[in-house]
């Protein structure tokens, strides 16, 4: 079974709902704010390069 995460873009106003196994729940509770701020500060360093 599928859960539904929802996030909101505040500077656009835009809103995504995404479809995650109920195993990667507990994982994304947990880890999501530090594996999106990791993989941000990956795309901005190779845009500075």
């Amino acid at each position: 079974m599928f859960n539904r995460i929802s996030y909101v873009i505040y500077d656009t106003a835009k809103r995504k709902t995404i479809s995650i196994r109920e195993d990667q729940q507990e994982w994304i509770q947990e880890n999501l704010s530090s594996f999106v701020q990791e993989k941000l500060d990956e795309l901005i360093e190779q845009r500075e390069r």
